[in-house]
């Protein structure tokens, strides 16, 4: 029995409020149960409870067992003297407030239906990827629809939080968070977070100086990722060698460690070079990008904007000095798509937020156009018959998992309130 499913059951009135009495034996009527308290302090605040004929206005505190409330020392705090009542799984003593009050006493194990008890340690002791998964189906499918629409602006909202952080630090400059994000999301799952650091040690302002001449932004690009120290008998990698020590010294620029960007795990088209000259190619070709990319309406004119062929060099080869078959390196469109969801929806979101004229609409349209992702998440919930049908429908699924799913917050999400919910013996 944990705390949070006590605050869960007290909170949506799920147990028998007929005929309660507390453990003092005095008769017990809940007006209102009070309101969550997410700071220090009672659980629940401005509750009303009649005991007896008395209608008594405070807090209601509730633990395991009546004795946490000693464990946590709240009979010496005055925070806790307007408690009105000790609701409690078990009780083991009687409690008192710092006056040396007694605490009226709801032992909650007497009430509870034990249909929702079952059906909780069900869910909390299933270590499946979705705990659900076995009931799920018998879930009312708009409640799902409109959920999924939920988790999808939620998870816009916790990259909102990150890109509020990014403003503090780079004051409001919109520019090199979006090019540091595109680069995150260029690199991928195995370079991601050797990308993000290279957009932090390559600042956008000295990066966009040289965005007329695509030797010098591959010859920045490739040196700050440190992947211009060697003794190459390769015409062009000599060629960015020169470019970027020149540049290195000039702008007194940091390199990533050696090591940081990574090959291994990755097919040839992913190759950190590969993505690195695509990414210089998207800004060599496209003026004022950050600005087109956040005025894109439909995937068709992202396409537009994201499709670039990697300089001919790459055309025949996936790594310096190592020449192959040739074949040009253009982005293809699950890049493309990957970019959509991950750094210009977003983006544009926040900025929206920003600017206090959010278009929920908008974004949704677009999101249901991208076809969806995929991956293990994604795959499970097509194995269980509710398909993604589209890149909203995965991202709620991610949501989904990341915030509820893998942290057995069953209790805080709307299908497991349906589960739970779902064949009481009672109505409450």
């Amino acid at each position: 029995m944990k705390e949070n499913f006590l605050h869960y059951i007290w909170q949506n009135g799920f147990f028998n409020q007929k005929h309660l009495k507390t453990n003092q034996g005095n008769s017990l009527s809940i007006h209102h149960k009070g309101f969550p308290n997410a700071d220090a302090g009672p659980d629940f605040t401005g509750a009303q409870i009649l005991i007896d004929d008395i209608l008594w206005a405070g807090h209601v505190e509730i633990h395991k067992q009546s004795s946490d409330w000693y464990v946590h020392g709240h009979e010496k705090d005055p925070a806790y003297d307007n408690v009105i009542l000790h609701v409690v799984y078990e009780d083991n003593m009687p409690v008192y407030n710092s006056n040396n009050s007694q605490i009226p006493t709801l032992e909650l194990s007497k009430y509870i239906d034990k249909n929702i008890l079952k059906k909780y340690n069900k869910l909390l002791k299933n270590k499946a990827i979705l705990p659900c998964q076995n009931d799920i189906g018998k879930v009312d499918k708009m409640l799902i629809v409109n959920y999924k629409y939920r988790l999808f602006v939620e998870r816009l909202e916790d990259k909102y939080q990150i890109i509020k952080k990014l403003l503090l630090e780079t004051r409001n400059d919109w520019h090199q968070i979006f090019y540091e994000t595109l680069l995150k999301y260029i690199g991928g799952s195995v370079n991601k977070d050797a990308f993000e650091l290279l957009g932090r040690l390559l600042p956008h302002k000295i990066f966009i100086k040289y965005k007329d001449n695509l030797i010098k932004l591959e010859a920045l690009l490739f040196g700050v990722a440190g992947l211009l120290n060697d003794d190459k008998n390769d015409a062009y990698y000599r060629l960015l060698q020169n470019e970027y020590r020149f540049l290195k010294v000039k702008h007194s620029l940091d390199e990533l460690p050696a090591g940081a960007v990574k090959f291994h795990r990755l097919r040839p088209s992913n190759f950190p070079t590969i993505r690195l000259a695509q990414f210089a190619r998207i800004y060599y070709q496209t003026d004022h990008l950050y600005e087109k990319l956040l005025a894109v309406t439909n995937k068709e004119q992202a396409y537009e904007i994201l499709s670039a062929t990697a300089s001919c060099y790459w055309d025949t080869h996936y790594n310096f000095d190592k020449a192959t078959k040739h074949k040009k390196k253009t982005t293809g469109k699950d890049f493309m798509n990957l970019i959509l969801i991950n750094v210009i929806v977003p983006l544009k979101f926040a900025y929206q937020k920003h600017l206090g004229a959010y278009n929920s609409e908008d974004l949704i349209d677009l999101m249901e156009s991208i076809p969806p992702e995929k991956n293990r998440i994604v795959s499970i919930f097509n194995k269980i018959n509710l398909p993604a049908r589209n890149a909203l429908d995965t991202q709620a699924i991610l949501q989904l998992n990341k915030a509820y799913c893998s942290q057995n917050k069953c209790l805080s999400c709307d299908v497991g309130h349906f589960i739970l919910k779902q064949g009481l013996q009672n109505e409450y």
